[in-house]
């Protein structure tokens, strides 16, 4: 495994990873780190009251739906401002395969096209009942909205605590046959996604872990800039 961003960083030769690393059978798998250079993701701060890791518990959008839906308008606004950095957009420009747990929607603003967004995305909204999907726009329209299919509450994209991520069969054969696997802004200490990297090196993929800096790494590892 090469990590960048490290402390022994300098000791890589970086330009030789560049020309090795196989554009066309790599994979990123990405998480809040990437994110950082965009200014997000918020951290740890409450959102009109609520703690912004209690938006990610069922009960918070049942019992206070009103105080639940306040907070996910506040961060739908700031995060919607957000705009792709130089690691989102490399990626996107050589079209490499984004298996990310992040719900910003970043990587699709970027314009890459094949991505697995693991934890949901802020730019849906679902119903637990008939399982339609709709636009974030309905909760700009309506204080709690509804189904309009069914008529029941409607809840936000990204998923919630002890719900089970999505897409995860689809994410490990992605990880499975990759020669190159790209480990960006995230420490993966949960499963299951820490154990894509683990079937990454299994099937013998080189990893490489860009625990820091993303938006200036990404670029180096593609080539598009020199390292000093």
């Amino acid at each position: 495994m090469y990590e960048l961003g490290a402390a022994n960083t300098n000791e890589l030769d970086v330009q030789g990873l560049t020309n090795r690393l196989n554009h066309r059978n790599t994979v990123a798998l990405t998480g809040a780190g990437i994110s950082v250079a965009s200014g997000l993701p918020l951290g740890n701060e409450a959102v009109n009251g609520i703690p912004l890791n209690a938006l990610f518990l069922f009960d918070t959008w049942t019992q206070r739906p009103n105080q639940a839906y306040d907070a996910y308008r506040s961060i739908l606004s700031r995060w919607r401002q957000a705009s792709p950095n130089a690691a989102h957009r490399v990626l996107a420009a050589h079209q490499i395969r984004i298996i990310t747990q992040n719900i910003d929607g970043l990587h699709r603003d970027a314009g890459s096209r094949d991505v697995i967004e693991l934890h949901g995305n802020l730019r849906e909204l679902v119903c637990l009942t008939c399982e339609s999907v709709f636009s974030s726009d309905l909760a700009l329209q309506h204080s709690i909205p509804s189904c309009p299919t069914c008529g029941k509450q409607l809840f936000s994209g990204f998923i919630m605590e002890g719900h089970p991520v999505r897409h995860i069969a689809r994410a490990v054969e992605w990880v499975a046959a990759a020669e190159y696997l790209l480990v960006i802004g995230t420490q993966l200490a949960m499963d299951p996604v820490r154990r894509l990297r683990e079937i990454a090196r299994e099937r013998g993929a080189d990893v490489f872990w860009i625990s820091d800096k993303a938006e200036h790494w990404l670029p180096v590892l593609f080539g598009e800039t020199t390292h000093s």
